[in-house]
């Protein structure tokens, strides 16, 4: 896949393969590939860690069994949370679908 430098917006990640006007070449989709299963095993170590912090929090009574489960955040917390995932998910959209420039 062939990826115009202009298509992305300022502030993606700019790699040499960006900066030369080519993300990804057809050949690199076993690598692209690669990546996204790093990815998840990285993300499953996170996932993994988390529970275990959660069991040994609950195990010396630091927090109440499903304390981090049933936990509803108040409205300063919500937001909070609402403006990081906003932020995360269009960083990741603006690198995946950047938007289309228009002429000017």
């Amino acid at each position: 896949m062939n990826v115009p430098v202009s298509d992305f917006s300022k502030g993606a990640a700019a790699s040499r393969a960006a900066r030369s006007g080519t993300m990804l070449r057809p050949e690199q989709l076993d690598d692209l590939g690669n990546a996204l299963l790093l990815l998840a095993r990285e993300l499953w170590v996170v996932k993994d860690r988390q529970r275990v912090l959660e069991a040994l929090l609950e195990a010396n009574g630091i927090v109440a069994p499903n304390a981090v489960t049933d936990h509803q955040p108040d409205a300063d917390l919500a937001a909070d949370l609402a403006a990081e995932r906003g932020r995360y998910t269009g960083a990741l959209l603006e690198v995946l679908c950047p938007p289309e420039e228009t002429g000017a």
